[in-house]
């Protein structure tokens, strides 16, 4: 088997079927010689700004000079990315090598379950490349909820802290009709005598945080625990100092762009001095604040190219438009041309709307998903009559046209969608 069979095996697989009880999970784990047990986590979970907060987390414990895993999703360019340690990707050498033993594993348990989901093996792979190479940390993503999600099979002794960025609607499908059912199953993460740090400021997700945590025992922190000052804000980094009971940071500066990112990179300090002063870990100011420096986030406000400036966003949903809308008044320019790509399954006319203020030209455009929206329906729902729309369904003939049209003042904007993202970092190698 080589990289690319594995790939096809992989997406070949259903993505989405819960198991409250991780009995499929748990029976595979248990073949595998449960390689999950023993590690210390940081369970990151949330609709929007977890993989940011999960980098965080990693770049500050790498810096403290720990052998630190990280596990995310998705992926922008290869499956590799998904899983690291201190910077290095799974070689494709040991990605094969242990699919070999979850595909040998769960032959073995088939009698009595049905096949994997793409997301369980996966996470089997994880567990074990970082039990085999004995990370002192892993920061473990949720991949969509919390409460059945693959992830969440790890014991309650192993985990260090439950960490909640912002929730909202998303995965409405999937994770409930409402915010109240999608704040239960993020909150799933919680589990008994745990530390809690959330960033979430709506007081329905808050009070569903803070009701969960008490049934489990676990202490809550939140960012009203925390008092940031001097904040200095541009199109290229934010500066702030930031004060957690008796710890103090001054000029803490993070090289990812946006308001946001502040709230992600405090809620990530937070996390670490609390673990610190409780004596889970050793690490300096310093490094904390050399952690969260060094910090780099591909496909989120990632800016590619200047004169056009143009910026890649991963928003997917209509909270991480409105993030990303907030911070278009960090940048100067003349005109703002948006190019989008919006699956079926989200809020893409609310999202429209949101861009639509903005934007003095919008180009959508076709993914090779079959989850995209058609851009026909999109163009439908732009409804601002002052917005210049058009459909170019080849990427890479829309980047080239947007780009041939504007002047070096001029803005690009390409949001909507990771896989959107995922498509044109490939094609602007060679543009």
């Amino acid at each position: 088997m080589n990289i690319n069979e594995l790939i096809i095996n992989l997406e070949s697989r259903e993505g989405k079927k819960k198991s409250y009880d991780f009995s499929r999970m748990r029976a595979l784990l248990e073949e595998l010689d449960n390689p999950h047990i023993g590690l210390k986590y940081l369970h990151v979970a949330g609709t929007n700004g977890k993989g940011s907060t999960s980098n965080f987390l990693y770049n500050i414990l790498k810096m403290g000079g720990y052998k630190v895993g990280l596990y995310t999703s998705p992926h922008l360019e290869r499956y590799n990315e998904r899983i690291k340690i201190n910077g290095v990707e799974i070689s494709d050498e040991d990605f094969i090598r242990l699919s070999k033993k979850v595909f040998c594993a769960e032959e073995n348990i088939k009698t009595n379950f049905e096949t994997l989901t793409f997301f369980e093996f996966i996470t089997a792979i994880a567990f074990l490349y970082f039990n085999k190479e004995k990370s002192d940390y892993v920061i473990l993503e949720v991949g969509m909820g919390g409460l059945s999600d693959s992830t969440n099979v790890i014991l309650e002794e192993d985990k260090l802290a439950s960490i909640i960025t912002p929730i909202s609607m998303d995965h409405t499908q999937f994770l409930g009709k409402n915010i109240e059912e999608i704040a239960y199953q993020k909150a799933g993460i919680i589990k008994k005598n745990v530390l809690v740090f959330s960033s979430n400021k709506e007081k329905i997700v808050k009070d569903i945080i803070e009701k969960v945590s008490k049934e489990n025992n676990s202490e809550v922190f939140t960012l009203e625990d925390v008092e940031i000052s001097s904040i200095n804000i541009n199109d290229s980094f934010t500066e702030y100092n930031m004060r957690f009971y008796n710890d103090n940071l001054e000029k803490i500066k993070v090289n990812l762009i946006g308001y946001y990112q502040m709230y992600n990179s405090a809620l990530s300090i937070m996390t670490i001095l609390k673990l610190r002063d409780m004596g889970k870990m050793d690490i300096s100011n310093e490094n904390i604040k050399k952690g969260i420096e060094n910090t780099f986030w591909p496909g989120r406000m990632e800016i590619v190219r200047e004169k056009p400036k143009m910026l890649l966003d991963g928003a997917h949903n209509l909270d991480g438009i409105r993030n990303l809308t907030k911070n278009i008044s960090l940048f100067k320019y003349n005109k703002l041309y948006i190019i989008a790509a919006i699956l079926e399954d989200k809020e893409h006319k609310e999202m429209l709307k949101e861009l639509s203020k903005y934007a003095d030209e919008i180009v959508l455009v076709g993914i090779h998903t079959k989850r995209k929206t058609d851009p026909l329906i999109l163009e439908s729902e732009i409804i601002k009559s002052n917005v210049v729309v058009s459909i170019i369904e080849d990427l890479e003939d829309a980047i080239k046209n947007v780009i041939q049209k504007t002047s070096d003042n001029d803005f690009i904007i390409v949001t909507g969608s990771l896989y959107l993202i995922s498509e044109i970092k490939e094609i602007l190698k060679n543009i």
